[in-house]
């Protein structure tokens, strides 16, 4: 259990760091080699914006589980606080349709192209890595998106019950 629990707290903070550090490093090891040893590293660029797009996508999913996108909310801090919660309500429903069709439709562009067999030119990795990123990211921002409502609505319901035992 300390395990899942630690994966759920720390996942994508973990990915991300690692993967940042590793694309520092490389970036820096194809500057040397380029500009001082002026032998280039055909595969480093194209690796790292693989993983580029790998901190994108996850770094999205951190930041849905933080709450940290961004909002334009200059007409909803003027609701009322009923107004607030029928918006909040009415933006994660859509934003649950959107994420569940985007995993789904990057998940078979995915497949297809793991299924036509193509390979990175300078790396010669499958190239259905870099396209994974789309389908695990926006899967992961799905999670974390629902598992932020699912804590919301205890956290409505214990607000709840504590206000009605406060007026009993």
């Amino acid at each position: 259990m300390k395990v899942l629990k630690f994966l759920n707290e720390r996942l994508e903070e973990i990915f991300l760091v690692i993967l940042m550090i590793a694309a520092t490093l490389l970036v820096a090891a194809q500057v040397v080699t380029r500009f001082i040893l002026k032998v280039p590293l055909p595969w480093s660029e194209e690796i790292a914006r693989y993983m580029f797009l790998w901190l994108t996508w996850v770094g999205a999913a951190y930041a849905t589980k933080e709450r940290k996108h961004v909002r334009i909310d200059i007409i909803y801090e003027k609701l009322p606080e009923a107004g607030k919660k029928v918006c909040t309500v009415i933006s994660t429903i859509i934003w649950i349709v959107f994420l569940g069709i985007m995993v789904y439709l990057s998940f078979r562009l995915t497949r297809s192209v793991a299924s036509g067999g193509q390979i990175a030119v300078g790396s010669g990795i499958p190239m259905w890595i870099p396209y994974a990123s789309i389908p695990v990211g926006m899967g992961l921002m799905l999670f974390r998106l629902l598992q932020n409502s699912v804590k919301d609505i205890r956290q409505a319901k214990a607000a709840k019950e504590g206000g009605e035992d406060h007026a009993a």
